[in-house]
């Protein structure tokens, strides 16, 4: 059964300013291959020094700052601060609570942290209703938002944020505000019209994007509606991806802004139709959901650099591939089917299906000393002028050693 009602073009609508309206027809399986060389000019190898203080495990979170390499590791529950040089600095770790997210803020030169007490576990439907009905008007009981400063000389102080109830939710940082983030039906709401992005200040909603019908038996009722929250380059704005809405928004302080609105295959597009349909249960649900796995569902890992984007896009079978974008000529280029050479030194082909990070002159990604040691041989045999440093970096590796990032520079004569 399907509402018809004006109420549903809500449910798929934000409320947003037109950035650039022109719609972007690409078909991701039609993606081009290229030679790395066609984008990059020149690669360089930073191996993350490991000590027994800096050696990680599993990284949930690789950041780049102009001054710094930045990881979360969700087994140590660590954040861990390199240099641009791979020279270990610092180590940030948290008692009785959970790091669940590592943002950086360039306005203030430091991380934004967010972490939960492992004392409380606070199911989703409880944190919604303590959201709507507590008079509490301090959560940091429960939740912990703070400010690491990454300047050393003051011994990369700790700053307390204040900790609203909408912490509770998944939060941003942005300019002095929070992003909340509520992902599904909300039974403690009275309105049947509700928000899935509030900016809070003071602990006050001051905007709200992406409007959706708060009933039963909608998408929401069922499931999460996941959002892509992604860093960009100005501290003033996130580039923001709703769930099976192949655009790409700006948000500031001010407004949502639609940046790129792609318009792929229709057998790659979850139907119009989807979001305000009223399923019986869940079974029919998931039935509906899963008989489109082809369906595009999510855009990650956004990153702009100059006048290229990268970013993943995830299916509803959750079967991932990596693109990039050239906003100049509008083509599309499918990251697994790059070619490499020596402008890269030959490195693994895969290494360019992870980029997540850039500082402005770079983009950067990772390969495990394990995977460099694999390659160590061919690496050798194939390139006749390697940079000493990068010589003794492979002379010299060890399989438990940590990751090393690769900075990649684009070609200037494609930055136009």
């Amino acid at each position: 059964m399907r509402i018809l009602t004006w109420f549903a073009c809500l449910a798929i609508c934000p409320v947003f300013l037109w950035g650039q309206d022109k719609a972007l027809y690409l078909n991701p399986e039609n993606a081009l291959g290229f030679k790395a060389s066609v984008i990059f000019s020149e690669a360089e190898l930073i191996p993350l020094e490991t000590t027994k203080a800096s050696a990680f495990n599993n990284v949930q979170n690789f950041l780049v700052t102009p001054h710094h390499f930045v990881l979360l590791d969700n087994i140590a529950n660590a954040v861990l601060i390199f240099d641009k040089q791979g020279k270990f600095l610092y180590k940030y770790k948290k008692k009785k609570y959970r790091i669940t997210g590592v943002q950086y803020v360039g306005s203030k030169n430091a991380l934004f942290i967010k972490a939960l007490n492992k004392n409380y576990t606070i199911p989703e439907l409880k944190a919604q209703q303590m959201i709507e009905q507590s008079v509490k008007t301090d959560f940091s009981k429960y939740t912990s938002l703070e400010l690491l400063h990454l300047d050393k000389t003051t011994n990369y102080r700790v700053e307390s944020l204040p900790t609203p109830r909408y912490a509770l939710n998944n939060i941003f940082y942005l300019n002095g505000y929070y992003l909340s983030v509520s992902s599904r039906y909300n039974k403690y709401l009275k309105d049947t019209i509700d928000y899935h992005l509030d900016l809070i200040k003071d602990d006050q909603i001051v905007k709200s994007y992406f409007p959706f019908i708060n009933l039963p038996k909608l998408p929401p009722y069922y499931s999460n509606i996941s959002f892509s929250v992604n860093n960009t380059p100005d501290d003033n704005s996130l580039l923001i991806q709703k769930q099976f809405d192949n655009t790409i928004y700006r948000l500031t302080p001010d407004s949502l802004y639609l940046e790129y609105k792609f318009v792929f295959p229709a057998d790659q597009t979850m139907t119009g139709d989807f979001q305000s349909t009223m399923f019986r249960n869940n079974i029919e649900h998931n039935t509906a959901v899963n008989k489109n796995n082809k369906v595009i569902s999510g855009l990650n890992n956004l990153v702009e650099h100059q006048h290229l984007l990268f970013f993943s896009a995830r299916a509803v079978n959750y079967a991932q591939k990596n693109y990039l974008f050239n906003t100049i000529d509008n083509k599309l280029y499918d990251l697994g089917k790059i070619t490499t050479d020596s402008t890269v030194y030959n490195l693994p082909p895969k290494i360019f299906s992870s980029i997540t990070e850039q500082d402005g002159a770079y983009v950067y990604t990772r390969i495990s000393s394990a995977d460099l040691l694999r390659e160590k041989d061919k690496l050798m045999a194939q390139n006749k002028s390697l940079p000493a440093q990068t010589k003794d970096l492979l002379a010299k590796l060890d399989k438990f050693d940590n990751a090393i990032v690769i900075k990649l520079k684009v070609k200037p004569s494609t930055a136009k």
